[in-house]
């Protein structure tokens, strides 16, 4: 059997795919672990939530805290044994590794650019990494196993971050999975203005950012960290509708919006675009309207923003990867499959507020 270090060299990668077929190659920790990077990298999810590394098909998560319904401190007067807070708010949650295979091609041509030892290994798995990276940021957060994706789309084995919030995560255990404050982006009666995350009322002076409702809605106990922690996540047009808004106000900060000139945020909170965030959402209720993932058309063009810490998002990546090749002499090219194992969750759902039917562009 070829070892790892072989299958990554050039030379030996080569020479192997002249084969029909290749038996299964495990990466060791070390060489998943760096595969694993690789796709964090080019994931702009994996930049914005909590990478756990799962050495197992299954690992646990657990959260705990103090009932918040109950006092703690009592005056020392007054202070009885039978006074101590013992009731936990706690919970586990389980990332459940599911498995994904997919498949790159590489020519015959490509290899001919000289590239040899570790950096065609590196570039090897770069190119896997950034094909898996664009299609796993989708399937982070519109994932459902109800909403009727076929049993060919690797959307219908999770539910992700998207499901989570709307619905808390009822198959877990504990006290604390309850679901995200929901505000409608087309409400008059969430909004003075619906529509963009940033309206102007006609015959005032007064602008609405729908940012500052959702940091209001957000229940206190999970700002006492600093409103740094938090994200406002979106995707990266909705980003330009709120510096478009910023620019005719103008002011200052709306200058420097439009030149790049500062981070892009509201108030102390920063925004983190994620450009593949859906922007083909219908309409409907919280949890229920359908999410097109093809042509956008009248029905399908709204869009969400979710406010909540940078670590609630939790992603985990299997170390067991496995790679396989097979030459098509036809095709002047080598077939690369390979197989990864992921599971995605929000740590706690309550502590975080979803903007959605939100007009853009």
């Amino acid at each position: 059997m070829i070892n790892n270090k072989a299958l990554l060299s050039k030379k030996e990668f080569i020479k192997s795919t002249s084969l029909i077929a290749m038996p299964d190659i495990s990466l060791d920790p070390e060489e998943a672990d760096k595969f694993i990077d690789y796709i964090v990298e080019q994931s702009f999810w994996n930049k914005n939530a909590r990478i756990v590394k799962m050495s197992k098909n299954e690992k646990n998560i657990r959260y705990m805290g103090y009932d918040t319904t109950k006092r703690f401190l009592k005056p020392a007067s007054t202070f009885a044994s039978s006074d101590y807070v013992k009731t936990f708010s706690e919970g586990k949650m389980t990332l459940s590794s599911k498995k994904l295979r997919g498949a790159v091609v590489i020519y015959d041509d490509d290899l001919e650019d000289n590239i040899e030892g570790q950096a065609f290994a590196d570039h090897l798995m770069k190119i896997i990494a950034t094909r898996v990276a664009n299609e796993l940021d989708e399937i982070y957060y519109v994932s459902n196993t109800t909403s009727g994706y076929t049993t060919t789309d690797a959307r219908s084995l999770f539910n992700g971050f998207r499901y989570h919030l709307l619905h808390g995560d009822p198959s877990d255990s504990g006290t604390l999975p309850n679901a995200a404050t929901e505000l409608d982006a087309s409400s008059t009666g969430d909004f003075t203005n619906a529509g963009k995350i940033a309206e102007y009322s006609t015959g005032t002076t007064l602008w609405e950012f729908k940012f500052a409702k959702m940091l209001s809605k957000l229940p206190s106990k999970y700002k006492v960290k600093g409103l740094g922690n938090l994200r406002f996540y979106c995707n990266d047009i909705v980003a330009s509708d709120f510096t478009e808004a910023l620019s005719q106000r103008g002011t200052v900060l709306g200058d420097n919006a439009i030149l790049g000139k500062a981070p892009l945020n509201f108030g102390t909170v920063p925004l983190a675009t994620i450009p593949l965030l859906p922007t083909t959402f219908g309409t409907g209720s919280a949890g229920t309207e359908t999410y097109n993932d093809g042509t956008a058309t009248d029905d399908y063009k709204y869009t969400d923003v979710i406010l909540t810490n940078k670590d609630n998002f939790i992603i985990g990546l299997h170390r067991s990867l496995k790679l396989e090749s097979e030459r098509k002499p036809a095709d002047e090219a080598s077939y690369v499959y390979y197989t990864i194992r992921m599971d995605m969750k929000v740590e706690n759902p309550e502590a975080a507020v979803i903007l959605h039917d939100l007009t853009h562009g």
